[in-house]
């Protein structure tokens, strides 16, 4: 199956007058963006604006109202000094979200103030920013926000480890070159979905938060750094985020990094429960959906343009060559988190 891809043609002056901003566009370039996203820079009378295009590749029916939840989030998020890029409402709806022309068709587009900054990389933070990453969840944790409807939202479960072994035998009938890397991480696979299955689903613990705080998702700035890409907030159990968030900043290997991450969360208010494996379990299984979404999309069981296929391919050798070290880990968060 395929799916196009053709992005071109969004209208800046429309950009501009769906928020309800002066003044005439000057350039708009395209920066970057995701697989759920295009990003692009717009300067507009001296304003300078991250415009960013929208997709559902999810192909989930309700992903605005996703989107609508994920958005209030952010606002309190930022109130309580989340340091965020400022998002410009839509004055006609009040919401995020505006339909702007593309050519013939309308799409749905956001808007932040621009964040002069680069992005942080994929290597083991510093120090500074583990403490900052640990203040940032305590901060998000803290305002104890409960999604107005859970139902829009994914529960926890362990079905793309069910279907590990028929990925790793289409893979394998086709050729992949990361078939046998598939095979080998079955054993981690078997390890997550155990370690989901044994701690469970704690709707009554979850709270709002980020969900993604990663380092491609913070962007260094002069003035420290600054977490973005709201769009997919979502419930967590406070803790479960916790000990993902600090192994990532620490690239899964540097403890004293993770380590960092705890206490600044703990100074600020966050909760002093010890880390337990399972606690990693939900985390690593979202993972495992990612590592099987561009499975399915290499194989040609989703919808996706060429470049996504050819994507896919590049990513799953990483993501999966990663995954016996992250359970090691997990395995033994107890040890190298004790604080």
């Amino acid at each position: 199956m395929t799916a196009t891809n053709d992005l071109e043609g969004l209208n800046p002056a429309a950009v501009l007058a769906a928020f309800g901003l002066d003044g005439p566009a000057t350039s708009m370039t395209e920066v970057g963006g995701a697989w759920s996203n295009r990003v692009f820079r717009l300067e507009a009378d001296g304003d300078v604006f991250a415009v960013k295009e929208m997709r559902n590749p999810w192909h989930i029916p309700h992903w605005q109202e996703w989107l609508a939840q994920a958005w209030s989030f952010e606002l309190a998020a930022i109130e309580a000094g989340v340091a965020a890029p400022q998002p410009v409402l839509n004055p006609a709806t009040g919401g995020c979200l505006a339909r702007v022309s593309r050519g013939a068709e309308l799409v749905p587009v956001r808007l932040h103030r621009w964040v002069d900054g680069k992005p942080f990389g994929t290597g083991v933070v510093g120090a500074h920013t583990a403490r900052w990453a640990g203040q940032t969840l305590a901060t998000m944790h803290g305002l104890g926000i409960r999604p107005s409807n859970r139902s829009l939202f994914p529960f926890p479960n362990t079905d793309n480890a069910g279907r590990w072994p028929e990925l790793t035998e289409a893979a394998r009938r086709t050729g992949a070159g990361w078939a046998r890397l598939m095979a080998a991480a079955a054993p981690s696979v078997s390890v997550i979905a155990g370690l989901v299955k044994s701690d469970g689903h704690r709707p009554d613990e979850e709270v709002m938060s980020h969900g993604d705080v990663d380092q491609k998702n913070i962007i260094a700035t002069r003035q420290g750094p600054v977490l973005c890409d709201w769009d997919v907030a979502h419930p967590v159990v406070p803790r479960r985020e916790l000990a993902e968030v600090a192994l990532s900043m620490g690239c899964w290997h540097d403890m004293d990094v993770a380590r960092e991450v705890i206490r600044a969360y703990r100074a600020h208010g966050g909760d002093d429960t010890d880390l337990a494996p399972a606690d990693l379990g939900q985390p690593m299984m979202s993972g495992v959906d990612w590592i099987a979404m561009n499975a399915d999309r290499a194989l040609g069981r989703w919808p996706a343009s060429a470049a996504e296929v050819a994507q896919a391919g590049e990513l799953l050798p990483g993501l999966l060559a990663a995954l016996p070290g992250q359970v090691a880990a997990a395995g033994r968060i107890a040890e190298f988190l004790r604080i």
